[in-house]
């Protein structure tokens, strides 16, 4: 760590405070401190620093687990654009953990999240969608969700593609291409064949 960012940091500069943060992060004899400076950005709006709050309190690591306090975190990442934590938000109404159990809210934050590009956030939308949990049952939304997370190496969603390829029509894989297509032109990327 140098003197220069610790003097920023110091001084309270949030950027400063959540890269001392990053740096001490994962060191066992540090992680507390690690959080301090995280919490020091976080509540100084950095939202990066926020999701790294969250997710120390949520891993209960440097600091006591607290999985509503965790949320609380998430959500203000989230609400900052932060693709993680939108992830993990949903995750946590999904499964229950910190909050209530909301399959809307769940589908909300995953559906944001996989709009940033989050491939688990894809691949648990596409779960969502196959299911017609907290949203409408789709198989063809479900396809184009798990197709951009195959895209991106996913596992999961390589399997279940395999799976539905068989239960769509072709008119059906013609949407699922063409939905895929278009999420890649308004996220300015090019697809790869």
């Amino acid at each position: 760590m140098s003197d220069v960012l610790l003097a920023k940091a110091n001084a309270g500069d949030a950027q400063a405070q959540f890269e001392l943060g990053k740096q001490l992060d994962g060191n066992p004899d540090r992680q507390k401190e690690s959080y301090k400076w995280f919490l020091a950005a976080a509540d100084q709006g950095h939202a990066e620093a926020q999701f790294a709050v969250g997710l120390l309190l949520n891993l209960g690591d440097g600091v006591a687990k607290d999985d509503a306090l965790a949320m609380n975190w998430f959500l203000k990442a989230a609400r900052a654009g932060v693709a993680d934590a939108r992830f993990n938000a949903g995750l946590m109404f999904y499964i229950g953990e910190g909050v209530d159990k909301n399959m809307e809210q769940a589908a909300r934050w995953f559906e944001e999240a996989a709009e940033q590009g989050h491939s688990k956030a894809q691949f648990n939308l596409g779960v969502m969608f196959a299911n017609g949990e907290g949203i409408k049952g789709d198989s063809i939304a479900a396809a184009k969700w798990w197709t951009l997370a195959a895209m991106q190496g996913h596992p999961g969603a390589q399997s279940l593609l395999e799976t539905v390829h068989e239960e769509l029509s072709a008119d059906e894989m013609r949407i699922v291409q063409e939905s895929t297509a278009d999420w890649y032109s308004k996220q300015g990327l090019q697809q790869e064949s």
